[in-house]
């Protein structure tokens, strides 16, 4: 008894640590489209017309100041990462399981066989190109990463 609840004290407090080291890394703050710079705006309205914007966040990051847009358009669901002067620093897509990479698909059959890819992502951070898969197995979700060319790069 008195085991269990020194476990539950010791998770608790790792769970803590985890969540303030999180926090000190990357904060997002859910803000409104009036606090977002009209040239995040602008850029944004420019490049995706007709895109339902979703959301907007203000982010901290390594002490540099993001302003995200979650955005819908069609089937394509982008969050966007922007500098405050409009410039873009970071592009989440969602894309068809079978646009990735042929290296991607073949890892992905050969070490998940009964695998679903449930989400794909291109994740475009100036000229570096990523993709951000969740394969369901069963009750068990794997998410992975892999470069342009379908290389896993982590799991």
């Amino acid at each position: 008894m008195k085991s269990a609840i020194n476990f539950k004290r010791l998770t608790l407090i790792a769970i803590g640590l985890l969540l303030v080291s999180v926090s000190a890394f990357a904060q997002e703050a859910k803000i409104k489209e009036k606090d977002v710079p009209p040239a995040v705006i602008a850029a944004f309205k420019s490049a995706y017309p007709n895109a339902t914007v979703r959301g907007y966040a203000k982010e901290s990051e390594k002490g540099k100041t993001f302003y995200e847009i979650e955005s819908k358009d069609g089937a394509t669901m982008r969050d966007l990462l922007y500098n405050p002067d409009g410039t873009v620093a970071e592009i989440e897509e969602t894309i068809a399981a079978t646009d990735l990479p042929a290296e991607a698909h073949q890892i992905i059959k050969s070490k998940y066989p009964r695998g679903v890819v449930s989400r794909a992502e291109k994740v475009t951070e100036g000229n570096t190109i990523k993709y951000e898969v969740s394969i369901r197995n069963g009750k068990r979700r794997t998410g992975l990463v892999f470069d342009a060319d379908g290389k896993l790069l982590k799991k």
